[in-house]
């Protein structure tokens, strides 16, 4: 038993050690990950959040994983992530995932800007955490976003996985599907809200 537990422990703390040196978008510690932005702060959301390389697609499609969807001109009105004049165009039926980013037990929620364009179905969200040898540890499916509500750019509700981290994973990933059958969504300026960074009120 003593041996047992030796184990586990040693493994708990490689896992850590490796999500702190490998998360792209910063260190990471145990409970959650670094942050210092707030892009969402005109629209009422005071949390500190981090992005991370192209999260607002000027450098094409690098670091994503695509199909059906390509970059176009047209970025988010506000200009929350710097000056930038690109963003995600997502076809019916295609996909986007993320670079693989930081994560920890407290660092679950994604925000980002949203636009449909004659979507006649919802841009969907989901999780997918990944472990220490890159295999998928678990996939959540989070929630959808309706084309009434973003008629126009819009930013999105947040995307949880509050409680949700399965044992050892060291990074997650953010997939998006346009579940339509016509008409396609734009995405621009996605970042990562660590929750232990929230602000009261």
């Amino acid at each position: 038993m003593a041996t047992m537990i030796k184990r586990l422990a040693l493994a708990f703390a490689l896992g850590a050690c490796v999500a702190a040196v490998s998360a792209p978008a910063g260190s990471a510690g145990l409970l959650t990950c670094p942050a210092n932005q707030q892009p969402f702060a005109q629209f009422g959301d005071y949390n500190d959040y981090f992005g991370f390389a192209n999260n607002g697609f000027e450098n094409g499609t690098s670091g994503w994983s695509v199909s059906g969807s390509t970059v176009v001109t047209g970025n988010e009105p506000w200009g929350v992530n710097g000056s930038g004049s690109s963003s995600l165009s997502i076809g019916p039926g295609g996909t986007a995932s993320s670079p693989r980013v930081c994560t920890a037990l407290l660092a679950p929620d994604w925000r980002m800007f949203a636009k449909a364009n004659g979507a006649n179905g919802s841009l969907r969200a989901q999780i997918v955490f990944y472990g220490l040898l890159g295999n998928v540890t678990g996939i959540l499916n989070v929630t959808s976003f309706g084309p009434a509500g973003y008629a126009a750019w819009e930013p999105t509700a947040d995307v949880p996985s509050l409680l949700s981290l399965p044992l050892a994973t060291v990074s997650a990933q953010l997939r998006l599907t346009n579940t339509g059958s016509s008409g396609t969504w734009q995405v621009d300026d996605v970042f990562v809200d660590p929750w232990l960074s929230r602000n009261a009120g």
